[in-house]
């Protein structure tokens, strides 16, 4: 009795899946939705600036900041067992991530994209509802290098990229009937009921419940921990969070899409009697889903059109990297090992803190970049 398959169908899950991806060329949390890839090109024959991890046209990336970031990327664990195993590796990551931001920024520049924290935290909202919450959020970013205070910037740069990306793309037409099918598809993403229930085995004792919890809707809580044989939540009030159709069985469904928020009511299934609390309903019409539709459906326009304005960019800012550190590739836009004789070989990581590069100055004076 002890998990929500008792109430959700055997051959579904309610699991939201988080993946930071570990590529630099990819500026996305990967959810259930398709993020673009941010390929960027461009480099310079002049040497990079004495003191700096890497120059952006104008802008100084210090080992200072790349530093911070690998150290933080690299404090959980997990992160540090995974990545750490190849820190020069997991440093040009890094790197390219930085180098990445800085001309993004640019591009959207040039096209007056910008996003507010509004839609910063709209997204960062999204992502936790897939992830289970922030905490379990901010622990898989952890534990692939994005370290909590840099979560929000890096999150940034997605909702920057998607900005683009849907700038790029506002003048190519999408058929309104591939629109309404991919709605369709998504439907039940598009309708959902966030329900609380108490299980117990006979009728007898959902009724005394239901009549308890109407009498005084402030003691559901109390008596799911009380009474509930579902022990996967009856310590968390019986909450079930937000549900699409298809996720329970169909008794549980057609009674909790049936009822209204607010609604408290008894259902049987074949796991016993549910003493149910409806308590909000979101729907997204249509015209609310456009935007992501949009996106879903252009997905491989709006990755050409993006990587192509970055790799202009880029080849415009002129992107350097201290060979201590890699060397730029404009085609996949990332710092990779230094080739000697045809093989690559890694740089060496400068110790944390040590904030001078031998051979290229220290970073006295060097200009703050972003580091996200």
């Amino acid at each position: 009795m002890g998990n929500s398959s008792r109430i959700h169908r055997p051959d579904s899950c309610l699991e939201g899946h988080l993946l930071v991806t570990r590529t630099p060329r990819r500026l996305a949390l990967l959810a259930t939705a398709g993020l673009a890839v941010v390929t960027l090109s461009g480099c310079g024959d002049n040497p990079v600036r004495a003191g700096a991890a890497a120059t952006v046209g104008d802008v100084r990336i210090t080992t200072t900041d790349l530093n911070g970031l690998v150290t933080r990327g690299l404090a959980d664990p997990q992160a540090e067992q995974q990545l750490g195993a190849d820190k020069a590796a997991f440093q040009r990551q890094t790197l390219s991530r930085l180098i990445n931001h800085q001309v993004l920024a640019e591009a959207a520049k040039q096209k007056s994209v910008t996003v507010t924290d509004g839609d910063v935290d709209k997204r960062i909202a999204e992502f936790e509802q897939q992830a289970g919450g922030a905490q379990q959020l901010e622990q898989q970013a952890a534990q692939n290098g994005i370290a909590k205070q840099d979560l929000r910037s890096f999150v940034r740069d997605i909702v920057l990229n998607d900005a683009l990306g849907d700038k790029l793309t506002a003048d190519v037409q999408v058929p309104q009937a591939q629109l309404q099918a991919a709605y369709q598809q998504n439907a039940a993403q598009n309708d959902q009921v966030h329900a609380a229930h108490i299980l117990v085995a006979d009728k007898a004792t959902a009724d005394d419940i239901l009549s308890q919890v109407q009498a005084d809707p402030s003691t559901f809580a109390a008596l799911a921990a009380k009474y509930s044989t579902d022990t996967s939540n009856k310590d968390k009030g019986g909450d079930l969070g937000f549900a699409g159709r298809g996720a329970f069985v169909k008794e549980f469904e057609d009674a909790v899409f049936a009822a209204k928020p607010g609604d408290f009511f008894v259902v049987k299934t074949q796991f016993g009697y549910h003493v149910v609390h409806v308590i909000e309903r979101r729907t997204t019409t249509l015209a609310q889903a456009l935007p992501d539709l949009r996106r879903q459906i252009l997905q491989k326009e709006r990755e050409q059109a993006t990587a192509d304005l970055l790799s202009k960019v880029a080849k415009q800012l002129g992107v350097k990297v201290n060979p201590r550190f890699g060397q730029w590739n404009p085609t996949q836009g990332s710092v990779d090992p230094v080739k000697v004789d045809g093989s690559s070989v890694s740089s060496p990581i400068p110790s944390p803190g040590g904030g001078g590069d031998a051979g290229t100055g220290g970073d006295a004076g060097a200009g703050q970049a972003p580091t996200g």
